[in-house]
């Protein structure tokens, strides 16, 4: 039985690998995704804010105060332009047309008052749309403030600990790794799982709707060997496919976090410190009974499919079944317990980001593991029944 398996295995898995389309999602697609993605938008980042801190912010400034101390103390900055403006309802409406991108009204008396330490405000103009010069404005804004404040208390003879008594020192009690795991761990299970599956959909598609189209499934069929050995190969090399495409997604976001360029220091040592022997053999538990339920999924719609478009259709809207669950993981307050535990997809989400953040507990562990392999042989038991029947085969 098993030399019969294991030849119909490598039938399968060669004429598999010589299907271009199907090595493009499950090894370049995984691969390449995400060195690319990572290089270009750490590239762009840099570029955006090297942009955005050399170029000049032009501001409309409508002033009806007599003391110009802010005007003068914005004229000293670098990369500062006033563009002097008589009205404020002028000032609203530029902003609203994008005719300037920000806009500073200074209320009359705004001098006297800091003069007579009243309270007083200043009103910045700009579009929700638009705020990456804000920050820019703003922090001006609280140097002025702070240089008022240190002149007033100089003159009333008084240190900085009168406006501010204490300060607070934040103990963060959490490692590295952890805020990661917790935080940003779910984003990795999101992904290894959607190519997971895509990487298995091809092959069960060229694999069972491809031979009912080609018409080598009668053939095939004809052969020594059980109905049950033949779904076993099959299956076997739609699971592998599906569980290497996960892997090797995995390895391209350690590539691409590798490459990229502009993150601290102690996050890529975090992140690089992740990936040991324990954390994929861990993985491995869980990713292995997934391949094979995602297999156990797709093995009767392809069986039922009887063109490769036809198949295509019924199979892709599968894809959101399977989003949504991994990414209910991403949602912040969802914890991993007994529940969530059993859940599926869910639960590989959340026990990954568990794995990460090495806060992984190992009875919540063991039950996601049971009730994967569980899902997976009910999967397995399923298709046998389906392809054991001739009305489904031969339709």
């Amino acid at each position: 039985m098993f030399k019969n398996i294991f030849t119909i295995f490598m039938k399968e898995a060669l004429d598999t690998l010589r299907d271009k389309r199907t090595i493009i999602i499950m090894v370049l697609v995984p691969v390449l995704v995400f060195p690319i993605i990572f290089i270009a938008s750490s590239r762009l980042q840099m570029s955006v804010m090297e942009r955005e801190q050399e170029r000049t912010v032009k501001i409309g400034f409508v002033s009806k105060d007599r003391d110009g101390q802010l005007e003068e103390f914005f004229r000293a900055q670098e990369r500062m332009e006033l563009i002097i403006i008589e009205d404020e309802a002028e000032l609203e409406s530029l902003v609203r047309s994008d005719s300037i991108l920000y806009g500073l009204y200074i209320p009359e008396g705004f001098g006297q008052s800091l003069e007579n330490f009243e309270s007083t405000s200043v009103s910045l103009y700009f579009s929700g749309t638009r705020i990456t010069g804000k920050d820019r404005i703003e922090r001006i804004l609280s140097a002025f403030e702070k240089k008022v404040v240190e002149h007033r208390l100089e003159e009333q003879g008084l240190s900085e600990s009168f406006v501010k008594p204490f300060r607070t020192e934040s103990v963060n009690v959490a490692t590295g790794q952890e805020m990661i795991g917790k935080l940003a761990g779910g984003f990795l299970p999101y992904l290894f799982i959607i190519f997971c599956f895509t990487g298995a959909m091809y092959p069960a598609i060229d694999l069972f709707t491809g031979e009912k189209e080609r018409r080598t499934m009668e053939t095939l069929l004809t052969a020594p060997v059980s109905r049950i050995e033949i779904l076993i190969g099959k299956m076997s090399v739609i699971a592998l496919t599906g569980l290497i495409s996960a892997l090797l997604a995995v390895l391209g976001l350690f590539v691409g976090l590798q490459v990229s360029a502009g993150l601290p220091d102690f996050i890529m040592s975090v992140v690089m410190g992740i990936l040991t022997l324990s954390f994929v053999l861990l993985l491995m538990v869980m990713l292995i009974p997934l391949s094979i339920f995602f297999a156990g999924l797709l093995v009767p719609l392809t069986i039922y499919a009887k063109t490769f478009k036809e198949a295509q259709s019924i199979v892709t809207p599968l894809t959101f079944l399977v989003i949504i669950p991994a990414a209910l993981g991403l949602i912040p307050g969802v914890e991993y317990n007994a529940i969530t535990a059993i859940i599926p997809i869910v639960n590989i989400t959340l026990a990954t980001k568990e794995i990460i953040a090495g806060t992984i507990h190992i009875p919540h562990y063991l039950m996601t593991v049971v009730s994967l392999i569980g899902l997976a042989a009910v999967s397995v038991v399923f298709c046998a029944k389906w392809f054991g029947k001739e009305s489904n085969i031969l339709r």
